[in-house]
């Protein structure tokens, strides 16, 4: 039987039709007049985050596993917006040693009882080679802060895809050809999950944040799980003391080496094959 389609039908039709379109049936992601929607939204949070960020100094246990073998060991460590790191692995009575320093130009590894320090160019081979972490060192302050990569903003999303329904959110970053999906507490602000994969969609890291705790108004998680996919390399982090924001100085990124040792060059390290 058919039924005949009065005006008001036809209204509630079109409203239908039209909210499909603003929530989500066009792909797209903002109601008229600029509202942002709520994958934007859970972005802009995290953005803000991001910016508000300046540095870190704090202390931590680190443990990290490798074709079976696992090493635990406190450390210390002090990082900040521009990507400059410093790690400073603690032994017995907390004496130091070895130290990790890197920045957008280079990076360094300093054992005190080599008495030697190995320098190269600031890239993922070197990291590799220094630590058997599979990643870009301007990379570890976003694991580490549980921030977005620094590359990351509204302008450069739109320019790839964006998509997410609830708190996951996946999005392609053309800048630095690479897929991300995270998983967003909407409510703090803050993400509780990042998948990282190359443009091919291989996975390449993933990681885990959680134990949040907010400290002048900055909410930043003490325990951090990572799994890197290609290295078979898991690394755990739990913050026990730390303060953030407190303006920390070049100082502490210089290495603490003495006249008279050893520097090598180690600069652009192939690996093996």
């Amino acid at each position: 039987m058919m039924f005949p389609l009065t005006r008001r039908t036809a209204v509630l039709i079109l409203c239908c039709a039209y909210l499909c379109i603003v929530w989500g049936c066009a792909g797209k992601y903002r109601q008229p007049g600029g509202t942002l929607l709520p994958v934007e939204k859970s972005l802009h949070q995290l953005l803000e985050r991001r910016s508000a960020f300046q540095d870190f100094r704090g202390r931590a246990s680190v443990s990290i596993t490798r074709e079976g073998k696992k090493q635990s060991f406190s450390a210390n460590l002090v990082f900040d917006a521009s990507h400059r790191t410093r790690i400073e692995g603690l032994g017995f009575a907390d004496t130091p040693y070895f130290f990790l320093v890197a920045d957008s130009n280079r990076i360094c590894f300093y054992a005190p009882d080599q008495q030697r320090v190995l320098c190269g160019e600031s890239s993922g081979r070197n990291l590799y080679r220094l630590t058997g972490i599979c990643l870009q060192p301007e990379s570890l302050v976003e694991l580490f802060s549980g921030n977005l990569p620094a590359d990351v903003s509204l302008k450069t999303l739109k320019r790839g895809s964006l998509s997410g329904e609830g708190e996951n959110i996946e999005f392609f970053s053309r800048q630095n050809q690479a897929w991300y999906r995270i998983q967003v507490d909407r409510e703090r602000g803050v993400m509780v999950r990042m998948e990282t994969l190359d443009a091919d969609r291989e996975p390449l890291f993933t990681v885990l944040f959680d134990d949040y705790q907010t400290v002048e108004g900055y909410t930043w998680p003490r325990r951090i799980e990572c799994s890197f996919i290609p290295s078979k390399v898991h690394l755990k982090i739990r913050y026990k003391q730390f303060s953030l924001n407190s303006g920390i100085t070049d100082s502490a990124y210089r290495l603490p080496y003495p006249s008279g040792t050893v520097i090598e060059n180690i600069g652009r390290w192939q690996p093996e094959r």
